[in-house]
């Protein structure tokens, strides 16, 4: 991804519009954003050249689809054991993200589990890996807040003056 440039106000007013009607055709974005529809696939092109947009799936309610546990799992692991473990925690579907991180442990994992049984099941094939020397896991009760990269540039252009914006 190419960070050297930052997104013009066009960019955002694209990934705004985006946001706002995630099914829009071109012509709708370009009417939206006020653009010819040219700029509108240009800048879409560029935008995805440049790994700022990287997907277009649906976003889905876990509970929805049988995943009704959210758990955050803390990894402490083996000195040099870090480049083997991630590639091991790819393999398991119900690992949604892995975060390197500092503190008290190394990994920080968001899991999505079926049930209580169901990630204690998950937890213990990755306390089983050999890399892993010691696990934290918490349980999400609930989850009020819950945005994308996109729904903070949607927020920050909406409204400017909230939240602390770097220049």
């Amino acid at each position: 991804m190419d960070l050297s440039s930052p997104l013009d106000d066009a960019d955002e007013r694209l990934i705004t519009g985006m946001r706002r009607q995630p099914r829009a055709s071109i012509t709708n974005l370009a009417r939206m954003t006020g653009m010819a529809r040219g700029t509108v696939q240009s800048r879409l092109d560029r935008l995805h050249e440049r790994g700022v947009i990287t997907g277009h799936g649906p976003e889905l309610a876990a509970p929805t689809i049988g995943y009704s546990v959210v758990a955050f799992a803390t990894l402490s692991i083996n000195q040099g054991g870090h480049d083997a473990l991630i590639e091991r925690l790819a393999t398991i579907a119900e690992v949604l993200e892995v975060h390197v991180i500092t503190g008290s442990g190394d990994l920080l994992c968001r899991i999505a589990a079926r049930s209580n049984d169901h990630l204690h099941e998950l937890i213990q094939l990755i306390v089983a890996m050999p890399e892993v020397s010691r696990t934290d896991t918490q349980l999400a009760l609930a989850s009020p807040i819950s945005r994308t990269l996109a729904d903070l540039l949607v927020m920050r252009t909406s409204n400017p003056s909230s939240g602390v914006r770097q220049t």
